[in-house]
């Protein structure tokens, strides 16, 4: 297990961990050799351990080495140590757009200014074949002199490899991604285009371009259309960029991101800029083709899954549902009895989930003070034979809908009247030497800060 004083490399040494997502965590560490301060991404075992992964990560690392461009955070060096992959990157001392973001909106030039500097960026990511597929404000680090890096390439993908999880998978996080990704289509350039518009709709408007119950109707809403109008008065130079960045047909968005950095520059400076319309519904005849794809999706990053019990080797599969406390020989760690199952006893906050080849893989536990997508807020036992991606709704089932439903979600809740709106889920989860199903909320927008729900005394 790593922790502030491992060195890993035999090099790096590393001080303090300052993020984690879906797939690994970012260390703030110093190289030991050069002296001076690098951030470090480990992955987790679970997918470093995919041989295939290592070899697309191998692969993606040299790419994205080789690009020279100072919206683009540099790659130093990369790795296997103690049985993780890493990858050292420059460290940026700043900010994310979106700690920015909460602070409230950004001027419209201020915006344009950021949406050129990261279309430019993405550019020279796109140049190298790669597509980044993950852009928001997360990703997008603001030195303190105001100019933009794109970073996290965790999900990044070169046009010619596969998917990183299980067939159907769709990688990225639901507020950003692009109609072509919802649908299960390949990601291409144009894809971050979209995604980049996205995040200056949310610098301009000050709020998410889209919003709903759930990740899916979240999604079918950007097969509709464009997102809601923008309740600010914006030159019309400005709305022209961002509206043709969001063009639900790729074909009439702008074609590449150098197009969009031209654009952008173009605005500032009041220089008329062509546009489509955001409102331009996709043909009618095509929606059950898109609901059925939409049934069929995975959202790995902050959405929803379906699930099916499943056998694993020599293991038979429960036919009885979860262990009740009664039934449980022990109190799992960290948990106590409540209701049919178990509360935690202290905030646990979790970072995106991610399947490989149909198997979850366990998310990484996040400060809740920190910008976190789930939030644990009771358990059921794990059944015998473990979980899979599969057909059937896993949240729907009785034996799981007594502990994870909204009804109970809000008991325990500090502001029932604002969680009562979020989406509830369940992941099985690792915790000490018990691994249980885990009754997990997120909110409408994605991410959130702070812990929602009362610890179990």
């Amino acid at each position: 297990m790593l922790q502030a004083g491992s060195q890993i490399g035999n090099r790096y040494l590393l001080q303090k961990r300052v993020g984690a997502g879906g797939m690994g965590e970012v260390w703030l560490a110093v190289d030991e050799v050069l002296r001076r301060t690098v951030a470090v991404k480990v992955m987790l075992p679970s997918v470093a351990g995919d041989p295939d992964f290592a070899t697309r990560f191998e692969s993606e690392a040299t790419s994205m080495a080789r690009i020279n461009h100072p919206a683009v955070a540099a790659i130093h060096d990369f790795g296997r140590d103690q049985g993780v992959l890493y990858l050292v990157m420059e460290f940026v001392d700043g900010e994310s757009l979106s700690q920015r973001l909460s602070r409230g909106r950004l001027a419209p030039d201020e915006t344009m200014r950021l949406i050129e500097q990261a279309a430019a960026g993405l550019q020279a990511v796109h140049d190298q074949g790669l597509v980044h597929r993950d852009i928001k404000p997360a990703n997008l680090l603001v030195r303190r002199d105001g100019t933009v890096v794109i970073t996290d390439f965790g999900i990044a993908r070169h046009e010619s490899a596969g998917q990183l999880t299980a067939s159907g998978a769709v990688l990225g996080t639901p507020t950003y991604l692009s109609p072509e990704q919802v649908r299960g289509e390949p990601a291409g350039p144009v894809s971050d285009v979209y995604s980049l518009g996205l995040v200056a709709y949310e610098c301009l408007a000050g709020e998410k371009p889209f919003v709903g119950d759930n990740p899916y109707a979240v999604a079918l809403q950007r097969l509709q259309g464009g997102p809601r109008t923008i309740k600010v008065d914006l030159p019309l130079t400005i709305q022209a960029v961002v509206e043709r960045a969001l063009a639900v047909e790729p074909k009439d968005r702008w074609q590449s991101a150098r197009d969009l950095a031209a654009a952008a520059r173009d605005a500032l400076t009041g220089k008329p800029v062509p546009s489509v319309s955001l409102a331009a519904p996709r043909p009618e005849s095509r929606t059950p083709v898109l609901l059925a794809a939409l049934a069929g999706l995975l959202i790995v990053v902050g959405g929803g899954v379906a699930w099916e019990w499943v056998r694993t080797s020599g293991t038979p599969a429960s036919t009885s549902g979860p262990v009740t406390p009664a039934q449980a020989a022990t109190t799992p760690d960290l948990f106590t009895e409540c209701g049919t199952g178990w509360c935690p006893v202290e905030p646990m906050c979790w970072g995106g989930l991610v399947a490989n080849s149909g198997v979850a893989s366990p998310p990484r536990r996040t400060d809740c003070a920190e910008d976190h997508y789930w939030e644990t807020f009771a358990a059921v036992a794990l059944p015998a034979g473990g979980v899979r991606i599969g057909e059937d709704s896993l949240i729907t089932r009785p034996d799981v809908k007594t502990m994870c439903n909204t009804e109970f979600m809000t008991s325990r809740s500090r502001t029932p009247a604002e969680t009562g709106k979020w989406q509830v889920d369940a992941w099985p989860i690792p915790i000490g030497s018990s691994t249980m199903l885990h009754c997990i909320a997120s909110s409408p927008g994605g991410e959130s800060t702070g812990n929602a729900f009362r610890p179990e005394s």
